[in-house]
């Protein structure tokens, strides 16, 4: 097999690479060299096809380096304007599960992780099994609210019953 293939394949793993790993850009600059490499070397070859293979190779180098420009500045002007969140903030709005009867304290299952819970002020208790939305953290106690009115669960639990 001649350098040119595997100096190419190597380049082509590592643009690959790129789109699976966060590295920032490292992988796909050197792939995108590897296939300038490949396509020189393959254009010094004697092989009768290592012309027009070395011309395609260096023209995919170039294709992949202006892909990678304009994709990389649309992913980071897009990234930028996003909130940064983490931790107990990205918890914020999200739902959760009682696992026990909050009035007004209790405990809620969210992300595999038992919460104790609190109500907000001026909603209705929560049953064991209802859906709550998550509207600030306090600590290691969730602040939340009942994410369907108590009427509707008490319906669709009645509905359910019925069916069985």
């Amino acid at each position: 097999m001649e350098a040119f293939v595997v100096i190419a394949l190597i380049g082509i793993g590592l643009l690959a690479a790129e789109l699976l790993l966060p590295t920032g850009g490292i992988l796909a600059a050197l792939g995108i060299a590897g296939l300038v490499v490949g396509g020189i070397l393959a254009l010094d070859s004697s092989d009768s096809a290592a012309d027009w293979i070395g011309g395609a190779l260096i023209t995919l180098a170039v294709l992949s380096a202006i892909s990678f420009f304009f994709i990389t500045r649309k992913v980071l002007r897009t990234t930028r304007k996003l909130p940064k969140r983490a931790g107990t903030e990205e918890m914020v709005g999200g739902e959760a599960e009682a696992r026990s009867a909050i009035d007004p304290t209790g405990k809620a299952f969210m992300r595999g992780t038992l919460w104790s819970a609190r109500l907000v002020d001026g909603v209705e208790p929560v049953r064991f099994g209802d859906r709550v939305t998550v509207e600030a953290v306090d600590g290691l106690t969730l602040v939340v609210r009942p994410a369907t009115p108590a009427g509707q669960s008490q319906v669709s639990n009645a509905t359910n019953q019925g069916a069985s």
